[in-house]
């Protein structure tokens, strides 16, 4: 899995032109193995059906895609966040222990938010740092890897909800001494702040809306009585939007990048809806959105020179990429997840609790910021959506005391 990984995710260095759908089809090759020896092709979850719904049409999208060696690469990202997840599913270390998985999104999040800074090179940032980044953009360049600042806001903050979990949950860790508990506290609490620190620098204001959005759900969920203070402030923002005027917020959380304010999004998405409506069974073509959009609807406030590659919302760019069967899909595996979670921490106690508190705040994430863009879709990043859906059905399927039984005694 290790080597398909790698060449999905950088198949011009990896591999000759022309042979990456062959990488992409050996992903499915795994679940006939898997029947063999299980007798089924996927353990048994609420996702499967619309899962399966959506794995049924994937070669339909594909078949509409002018470019295929550009609808093979989408799919495969596609594909290969499936498998993880079923692989992860699957594999007995995390059923037992949901909460290795937690701690691998962490790490992974951690090791990005240290080096993500230093690979960006589309936009202005913060002056003290720009130093660094020239003398790292030449290797960066040669390595051919860079990093854009709004993948880099979406993909941290859909992880900064599970350390915020872990940080404030009662009991995290089966920790004896008083000082090994409070250690792990001030860890969490400093990876917590290097995510925020680093979601502040992307200047996503997507992200950072967010940020609000999630913790404030992980915050109620560890505390449910705060969920009644939750029409008293919905009160406050909407005095505070009154005030500063609906027009001005909505333009400022609008703007970024390419997209220089609210009509030029406005008209990405009329684009991306006409598509829909054209389209509307199989899509334009996987990873095809800035291939066919700007021929066929072409934008009137937005330069030719400039390139869109997304639709700048989730829903509507899977719309565009898998038609209307597969964004219901889609749909339906979000809903699913959101229900999983909240059942989870409804009956769970312990660490099972915490992590689905987390796990729900990680989905606010993603849908709110996939309101303005769509970082976690047909890109390299695209498995950690999947690795969410994995954790929230691994812990659903933990008993009541598992939380008890996640990391060993020290």
């Amino acid at each position: 899995m290790a080597i398909l990984f790698l060449l999905i995710v950088f198949p011009d260095r990896l591999l000759p032109e022309g042979r990456l759908f062959l990488v992409v089809l050996a992903l499915p090759a795994f679940w006939p193995v898997a029947f063999l020896v299980e007798r089924r092709l996927a353990p048994p979850s609420p996702l499967n059906l619309a899962l399966a719904v959506m794995l049924f049409w994937l070669p339909v999208n594909v078949w509409a895609a002018v470019d295929r060696e550009l609808a093979w690469q989408a799919a495969g990202y596609l594909l290969l966040g499936v498998a993880m997840y079923a692989g992860v599913v699957r594999w007995p270390p995390f059923q037992t222990h949901p909460l290795l998985l937690a701690w691998l999104l962490l790490m992974f999040a951690g090791l990005l938010a240290l080096i993500g800074p230093f690979l960006v090179v589309d936009r202005e940032t913060w002056a003290w740092l720009t130093p660094i980044q020239q003398r790292v953009a030449p290797f960066a360049a040669r390595a051919g890897e860079t990093i854009n600042l709004n993948i880099l806001a979406g993909t941290l903050v859909v992880v900064l909800p599970l350390a915020v979990a872990l940080l404030i949950a009662p009991k995290s860790f089966t920790l004896r001494r008083q000082w090994q508990k409070l250690l792990w506290r001030l860890m969490l609490a400093a990876f917590t702040l290097l995510l925020l620190i680093v979601i502040l620098f992307t200047r996503s204001r997507g992200a950072q809306l967010a940020v609000l959005a999630s913790l404030g759900v992980v915050v109620c969920m560890r505390w449910p009585r705060l969920w009644w203070m939750a029409p008293a402030l919905a009160l406050l923002v909407f005095g505070a939007l009154l005030w500063i005027g609906p027009a001005v917020v909505v333009e400022q959380i609008s703007a970024g990048g390419a997209i220089g304010g609210l009509d030029e999004r406005l008209e990405i998405w009329a684009r991306a809806l006409y598509a829909i409506q054209d389209f509307t069974f199989t899509g334009v073509g996987i990873g095809h959105f800035n291939r066919v959009i700007p021929l066929l609807y072409p934008y009137f406030l937005i330069p030719p020179s400039v390139d869109i590659p997304h639709a700048h919302n989730t829903i509507l760019q899977v719309g565009v990429d898998l038609g209307l069967p597969g964004l219901i899909a889609w749909l339906a595996i979000q809903m699913t997840i959101i229900a999983l979670t909240i059942s989870t921490w409804r009956r769970q106690t312990g660490i099972s609790r915490t992590l689905a508190g987390g796990v729900l705040g990680a989905l606010v994430a993603m849908l709110v910021h996939g309101q303005l863009d769509a970082t976690l879709w047909g890109t390299r990043l695209a498995f950690l959506p999947w690795m969410l859906y994995a954790l929230a059905v691994l812990i659903a399927r933990s008993d009541h005391t598992s939380g008890e039984k996640e990391l060993p005694s020290l």
